[in-house]
């Protein structure tokens, strides 16, 4: 079966360029691959490599190793059902560029403390559901307007966010914003970027005022993982054709459970789970995965 090895890179700090991708190619042949073609998805920033011959496995690694100085994102998968029908994507470190809780915690002059526990819960070394409800009792005694207030003044965007979700929706796909973040905040995202969907977990209030609890269920790793098998199930789609991207340790049940994971810059632990990787480029860099051109891209 025909596999395809997608390069990808942020063009203003590394551009690929032909010599590069002539020289891939030729690494491949000389491990056995019997047949090699290229296409530009995107000049400078993206392109493919189509092989035969050799295994997926022995392939990464030799492409990982030839490019390993290099700023360049390496992923091979089979080069069949690439296009998904649904985009699973978290928020936290994924489609924004921040740490909401991180972001609240230095507002209200808990920044160390929330900051000690989000990174052991990215990290996979406490529990999640703990981790948060630990960091949420934290909150307790703030006005949720101001809390909203903290992150919207902060607010960062990572770039491509806007373009995955709108050229997916264009194409047919479900988006779905899931979440361990809170529900004030992640409506406020799925409207801004016009997700389909949107998960996360609920802060409990009395009076506007943040009570240290949350409302169950609660939005942890397998509430993801199960949120992807649902919309399976509501779509009547396999999960061949679901893609989840997210960067911490609370992403890997569903990443594994897509057809298509990706790690977006991921913790150093998604690292050994998610089945491809992008650390250099930026969130386009999923439509890329799929074998979409930057001239079917919408901005």
């Amino acid at each position: 079966m025909t596999l395809v090895l997608t390069l990808t890179s942020d063009r203003l700090i590394y551009k690929l360029h032909p010599e590069l991708v002539h020289q891939v190619e030729q690494l491949l042949f000389s491990k056995g691959a019997n047949i090699c073609s290229n296409c530009w998805l995107a000049q400078g920033m993206a392109v493919e490599i189509n092989f035969d011959g050799i295994p997926r496995d022995l392939a990464l690694e030799s492409a990982e190793l030839f490019l390993e100085r290099i700023p360049v994102d390496k992923n091979i998968q089979k080069n069949i059902n690439r296009r998904k029908k649904i985009l699973l994507a978290d928020m936290d470190s994924t489609i924004l560029q921040i740490e909401t809780l991180d972001v609240i915690g230095h507002a209200i002059g808990k920044a160390r403390e929330i900051a000690e526990i989000t990174e052991k819960a990215m990290n996979g070394d406490i529990d999640f559901e703990a981790a948060l409800k630990n960091r949420v009792k934290l909150l307790a005694g703030v006005n949720i307007n101001q809390l909203i207030e903290f992150v919207l003044e902060k607010l960062l965007i990572t770039q491509g966010a806007n373009t995955l979700v709108k050229t997916m929706k264009a194409n047919g796909a479900t988006t779905a914003l899931v979440s361990g973040g809170f529900t004030v905040i992640t409506e406020i995202i799925r409207e801004k970027l016009n997700f389909d969907l949107c998960y996360g977990n609920t802060l409990s209030v009395d009076s506007s005022i943040v009570t240290g609890n949350l409302k169950p269920p609660i939005i942890d790793g397998d509430a993801k993982a199960a949120i992807l098998d649902q919309e399976c199930e509501k779509l009547e789609i396999s999960k061949n054709d679901t893609l989840a991207v997210g960067d911490g340790a609370n992403d890997i049940p569903m990443l594994t459970n897509a057809g298509l994971g990706v790690g977006f810059r991921p913790k150093p632990v998604v690292k050994n789970y998610a089945s491809n990787i992008i650390e250099h480029c930026d969130l386009r860099g999923i439509l890329f995965l799929q074998g979409f051109s930057e001239s079917e891209f919408l901005t």
